[in-house]
């Protein structure tokens, strides 16, 4: 076989280009301690290589999830230690309020620090986190938690109704806040100010901002008597569209007399909207509504993110039902109603309740409860009112159970000079004594003339039971419930700032490993490389001086 010069120079040189190819590959590696350079030189290692990052990519994203929950839970947590520091100093407060000894401007004294502590306590519900957000407002962090509402006439909460969560795992997610409804509003309540419901299917609930305000007012001899009210449950801050088909229900105040309105929820309001019956805001739909209430003695409120209606009439003979279609499309289901819900008023007042609770029947054979035995040995003692009515209330027989004494009781305050000033709860077991008065020195005494009917139902003989002390008592239960409410929230705070700490470690762990494994797939083996490199080195050097020798075979050169 031939080989021709310029065939054989051709190979010389594609000897050392290639020789040249794979040191130049092997210098790119050893300059960025990679392994595979393109796709092309490993195709299922590139694979496996950008699946491991995308994994390291996110775990690095739940890391940082996790810090920014961490810093908004921590802010979260201080706000609610605030929060737990103004309550225990408005129990402090109220305790001392409670001496009878004060004198007006003493009292007035302690209002004012109420006061500060009611605005401290709404500025903790307005706390925002550094990136300018309601911590409190849940998915509307934008908008302030908790806001004076005129019409209400107390604070009221405005934020979201959802919790914003974010991912700290791929099948794990943490709220990064709590709603502040559920912190500082939704709070049970043993308070006459908090709105009941006549067949008592629902707990009493007021604010804490309520309560501190409440008490606030009672402190300078204020006092508001409650009127009916009822209130939705459903989120409807945006309003709702019922163009294409109208809803009708029916609101009667006052058992009827104070009107009853029937209402079609499909016109529009006297705002801008635009289609009739499509409502944009709450307020749309409340404008709408009271139109219709008109000549009534009820309107309709916007209490937040929630309608209210509230009946004119204040004290015990104020109620106010609502009733109507229930299930998806009519009013009393889409904002959070049950059709025969009834809201009734109070009067403020004082009151009385002994501490021994009344056996029920059947008793023991020829044996009575001393609390309902006064056949042998009657029992008389005496209540009075404000005014200084009084009534001699006489027990002489055997009664069969606690109500037919409260009956026996009561039939004697009828009628008699405290008649209309003092009432007994007509199924209070501990029996309880109530001031019907509204006035700031409401009270009701008892004291014993003789026999042991105080002592068989746990009174003492003078006893007293005033509106201030009623008040300032419900508002000391009140803020305990506040401060064992806020407790628990801390505690959930405190068991997520745990878990992410759990959780970050174990993010950290993987993130070791998946870099570990792509580090094992991708990074180059300098000694390795550096061994290949020196052999590719020599292999040129070889080929460039194979390539001078072989430009000397020409037979010029033997000429």
């Amino acid at each position: 076989m031939r080989i021709s010069t310029s065939w054989a120079q051709q190979l010389g040189v594609n000897a050392m280009n290639a020789q040249q190819v794979k040191m130049s590959k092997t210098q790119m590696q050893l300059s960025s301690g990679l392994n595979i350079l393109t796709p092309s030189d490993d195709p299922a290692a590139a694979v496996r290589t950008l699946s491991l990052q995308e994994t390291i990519d996110k775990t690095a994203q739940y890391q940082d999830n996790i810090d920014a929950v961490r810093s908004r839970l921590n802010i979260e947590e201080s706000s609610l230690g605030t929060a737990e520091n103004v309550l225990f100093r408005a129990k402090e407060l109220t305790v001392q309020s409670l001496n009878s000894t004060l004198s007006v401007n003493d009292r007035l004294a302690i209002k004012s620090e109420i006061d500060q502590l009611l605005q401290e306590m709404v500025g903790v519900a307005n706390t925002k986190n550094a990136n300018g957000e309601y911590i409190f407002s849940g998915d509307l962090s934008t908008t302030p938690a908790v806001a004076w509402d005129p019409e209400v006439g107390s604070y009221v909460y405005q934020g979201g109704i959802n919790q914003r969560v974010l991912d700290i795992a791929p099948e794990r997610q943490v709220a990064d806040g709590d709603i502040g409804f559920n912190v500082f509003q939704n709070i049970d309540s043993v308070s006459q100010e908090a709105n009941a419901t006549i067949d008592g299917s629902e707990l009493n609930t007021r604010s804490v901002f309520d309560t501190l305000q409440a008490l606030s007012f009672a402190l300078e001899q204020k006092y508001e008597v409650p009127e009916a009210v009822i209130t939705g449950d459903r989120f409807m801050r945006f309003g709702i569209d019922y163009s294409s088909a109208g809803t009708s229900f029916t609101l009667d105040g006052d058992d009827g007399a104070g009107g009853t309105a029937s209402i079609t929820v499909n016109l529009p309001a006297p705002l801008p909207v635009i289609d009739s019956g499509k409502y944009t805001s709450l307020d749309e739909v409340v404008s709408a509504i009271n139109l219709q209430l008109a000549g009534s003695n009820m309107q309709a409120l916007s209490n937040g993110n929630n309608i209210e209606f509230k009946s004119f009439t204040k004290g015990k003979d104020s109620n106010i039902t609502i009733t109507g279609p229930v299930g998806a499309g009519s009013f009393v289901t889409d904002f959070g109603f049950t059709s025969g819900k009834t809201g009734s008023g109070v009067d403020l007042g004082g009151s009385i309740v002994g501490s021994i609770t009344i056996p029920s029947p059947p008793f023991p054979p020829a044996t009575f409860p001393p609390s309902l035995a006064y056949a042998g040995t009657a029992a008389v003692f005496e209540l009075n009112d404000e005014t200084g009515n009084k009534q001699e209330i006489t027990l002489n027989a055997d009664y069969a159970d606690h109500l037919a004494l409260i009956a026996a009781i009561q039939s004697q305050i009828t009628g008699s000079p405290i008649d209309g000033k003092i009432e007994i709860d007509p199924t209070a077991n501990p029996i309880e004594f109530k001031s019907v008065s509204t006035g700031s020195s409401a009270s009701v005494q008892i004291k014993q003339v003789s026999g042991d009917f105080l002592k068989n139902t746990g009174f003492t003989s003078g006893d007293t039971g005033r509106l201030f002390s009623k008040t300032a008592n419900d508002a000391l239960a009140d803020l305990d419930t506040a401060l064992d409410n806020i407790l628990k929230v801390r505690t959930t705070v405190g068991s997520r700032l745990r878990a992410m700490d759990d959780q970050a470690a174990q993010n950290e762990k993987f993130e070791l490993d998946m870099k570990t494994t792509l580090s094992d797939i991708r990074d180059l083996d300098y000694a390795e490389a550096i061994s290949r490199f020196n052999i590719e080195q020599s292999a040129l050097e070889a080929a460039q001086q194979a390539f001078s020798r072989v430009q000397n075979l020409s037979l010029f050169n033997f000429l």
